[in-house]
């Protein structure tokens, strides 16, 4: 008979945020199960050496279960976890990665730095529309989660939420059903100025001129919307707004940046504050110095490293986030920086520059086996490497470590408080060579 539920102590927890326990020497993967619980899991898949499931009944609880802040929420998995025990299953996951994966097991690991609003830090995000519903994806299925405050977002995201409802469910009421117009919103916020930004995505076979309608209505509803943008080549440019304007500004480390609505930029603006601190603390930028910012995105870290005196390459192949760049670059008067839209793999190969720093924020997926070999080619003094994946990081780190760099800081940085997400500072020291005899 097959077994689809299982009676577990949870032993401890792993890289995603499940908890983990054993069941007949098979690994149980439970999601919402905590360090030290009892509990009852459902299991959703299993395999020969291991399975996964949900936990469906808390038997014991953990001290440091609390009570979540919404009913059902995929986007924010660890709101049942005390923000102190996050911190430090957090440590507890990056430690045990680094250790197996890049045989990292004696390097500080400093504490994390701690994020000073665990909710309502998000000034960026993009929910799911079904109608006038707008929200999350429940687990494992494409049905849309209403979600008519969402915690994690600052108040100008939730304001633009709610009108986004009003005067989608008003033009439910005019045409008598539910309006099938929107498959997606995305939102953006400026911190330092208190607006936001929309963009619209698509239905598909949605009517042009209903889209325009709705933007219009949602830009009238809502005061703090600065501006509402299509993203859909069919209608118009995302970087072209319908009603509006098609880009805000944000205030980081005294730089004025010009965010377009797809460019990336940190999501927690106190966070990547300190996260700038440290890249600056430790390339210490200063006239005469060559730095290369790699997968630069709009210039975050580029930016203050040059207007800091340092003459600074930034390699970037996402469009939309060199020209913001650029344009925040001469919006601050900062003359140091030279942005090469390019993948970072193509470009590399072609670079015979020493650079006295590099700063490394590839994206989750982490750098390709060339971007390595290549940087160890270039041989720079020192390296920021940036990480939102353990795992990953583990496994990048290798060839540098193999290469002779050390590690000189390992700093994880809480960037993402109620997930499981581990943002992670490494400074990598280049070994000194012997002197010759």
């Amino acid at each position: 008979m097959q077994i689809h539920e299982l009676h577990i102590t949870i032993e401890g927890i792993a890289q995603g945020g499940d908890g983990v326990g054993r069941s007949d020497g098979m690994v149980v993967f439970a999601r919402g199960g905590l360090p030290g619980e009892e509990v009852r899991v459902r299991l959703t898949e299993r395999k020969s050496s291991y399975a996964r499931g949900e936990v469906v009944e808390v038997i014991t609880a953990s001290p440091d279960r609390v009570q979540p802040v919404l009913d059902t929420s995929n986007h924010a998995p660890w709101q049942h976890i005390a923000y102190d025990a996050q911190v430090r299953f957090k440590e507890t996951i990056l430690r045990e990665q680094l250790a197996k994966l890049a045989g990292v097991d004696r390097a500080p690991l400093s504490p994390m730095l701690v994020a000073p609003h665990p909710w309502g830090y998000r000034n960026a995000a993009t929910l799911h529309c079904d109608g006038s519903d707008c929200g999350y994806y429940a687990s494992g299925s494409r049905t849309v989660i209403d979600l008519p405050h969402d915690p994690l977002l600052l108040p100008a995201l939730n304001e633009a939420l709610a009108g986004l409802r009003k005067v989608v469910g008003e033009a439910d009421a005019v045409i008598g059903s539910r309006l099938r117009l929107v498959r997606e919103v995305s939102l953006r916020a400026s911190v330092a100025f208190g607006y936001s930004l929309g963009t619209l995505h698509p239905a598909p076979g949605a009517d042009p001129a209903a889209l325009q309608r709705l933007a219009h209505a949602w830009f009238d509803e809502v005061a703090s919307l600065a501006g509402v943008c299509l993203d859909d080549a069919e209608f118009h440019r995302t970087h072209k707004a319908i009603v509006g304007v098609a880009s805000l500004h944000d205030h980081l480390d005294e730089i004025v940046f010009s965010l377009s609505p797809t460019s990336f930029f940190q999501v927690n603006l106190p966070q990547a504050e300190q996260m700038l601190a440290l890249v600056k603390q430790a390339l210490e930028p200063a006239p005469g110095q060559h730095l290369l910012d790699l997968y630069s995105g709009v210039g975050t870290f580029a930016l203050p490293l040059a207007a800091a005196g340092a003459k600074v390459t930034a390699i970037e192949d996402h469009w939309d986030a060199v020209t913001d760049g650029e344009r925040s670059a001469a919006l601050n008067g900062i003359g140091g920086v030279n942005f090469l839209r390019a993948s970072v793999e193509r470009a590399l190969v072609r670079m015979e520059e020493r650079f006295d720093g590099v700063v490394l924020d590839p994206p989750r997926r982490g750098c390709h086996p060339s971007v390595l070999t290549e940087l160890i080619r270039l041989a720079p003094p020192r390296i920021v490497y940036i990480s939102c994946h353990p795992g990953i990081l583990g496994r990048d780190l290798m060839p540098l470590l193999r290469a002779g760099y050390q590690i000189q800081l390992l700093q994880p940085i809480d960037l993402f408080p109620q997930t499981p997400h581990i943002e992670t500072l490494v400074v990598l020291q280049q070994a000194a060579l012997p002197d010759p005899q």
